[in-house]
């Protein structure tokens, strides 16, 4: 009786330990069908997308999808749902697989992103500063397109009076007294990619607002006066850009004009001076009016 005691006990410590074997091989080599049986802690949603999207393309809620990743990988401004997704250009690339974030839309609020990544070859960065009304009261974002209109004042010159009979190529000129600042308009720029705008009015992504920093919760932002648009032109926009802001402090001689989504064309424009106004316009010439002095 003791034997058989004795053998009983012996299988079953034979089997405890093939038992505890096996469960090591499972945890460490898979479950049955080979696939991993580890436990998988806390996942975050993410917006990634379904397809890789070109600069410049829309982001429509067919090209993106939610996915489960570990909260370490999760980029601040990632966003989470396809309804965030408002099908604007893309600013950049977006590789497949890749977390759609808020910069990639343009979206109001997103981080700063390094400019030189959104530029194709040949483009340069551009900057220019508005004000309310020049900057459609601050409602452009990156991904627009926009024509740049310029104004500029001036001077109307005349030969001096002692070089007037001269050949042209001989003439001194002065100015016209009276006009040293005749005003003229037109359009130097036209479908410029926005790459970036220092602020803007329109309201934040849902899940991508910044994190405010310590101590400023709750407080009211300053009221915006002037913001910085930049776009993709080439050296030679650059120079144009220049030459009407040539003063750091002057605010009002660019105009950005949003284009419509899709909108390519390139329009001819005759520019506009105070002639034009009166010629091709019909804008009247105020007559002076001679008022009799009364006799006393």
């Amino acid at each position: 009786m003791k034997r058989s005691n004795r053998l009983v006990i012996l299988v079953g410590v034979l089997l405890a330990v093939l038992a505890f074997v096996g469960i090591v091989f499972l945890l460490n080599n898979g479950g049955p069908d080979g696939s991993p049986t580890a436990s998988v802690g806390p996942q975050a949603t993410v917006l990634v997308a379904k397809v890789a999207i070109a600069q410049g393309e829309a982001v429509t809620p067919d090209k993106v999808e939610a996915k489960q990743i570990d909260p370490a990988a999760v980029i601040p401004t990632a966003l989470v749902d396809p309804s965030q997704v408002n099908g604007r250009a893309a600013v950049a690339a977006v590789a497949k697989g890749q977390q759609v974030t808020a910069e990639i839309i343009g979206g109001a609020g997103s981080s700063r992103i390094p400019i030189a990544s959104l530029l194709q070859p040949g483009e340069k960065a551009i900057a220019f500063q508005v004000d309310r009304v020049t900057g459609l009261d601050f409602l452009i974002q990156p991904g627009d397109y926009v024509d740049v209109v310029m104004r500029q004042d001036i001077p109307v010159v005349q030969p001096t009076l002692d070089t007037i009979d001269r050949p042209a190529n001989e003439q001194r000129f002065e100015v016209v007294t009276g006009l040293e600042a005749a005003p003229t308009v037109k359009t130097v720029l036209q479908n410029k990619r926005v790459l970036y705008v220092s602020a803007t009015n329109v309201e934040p992504i849902t899940g991508a607002e910044p994190t405010p920093s310590p101590g400023t919760e709750g407080a009211q932002p300053p009221e915006l006066t002037s913001i910085i648009i930049i776009i993709a032109g080439t050296d030679q926009d650059a120079e144009v850009i220049k030459l009407a802001q040539s003063n750091i402090g002057l605010v009002g001689s660019l105009t950005a004009v949003l284009r419509a989504a899709g909108d390519v064309a390139p329009e001819t424009t005759t520019g506009v001076t105070i002639s034009l106004l009166i010629s091709k316009y019909g804008v009247p010439v105020p007559d002076i009016v001679l008022l009799e002095r009364q006799a006393p």
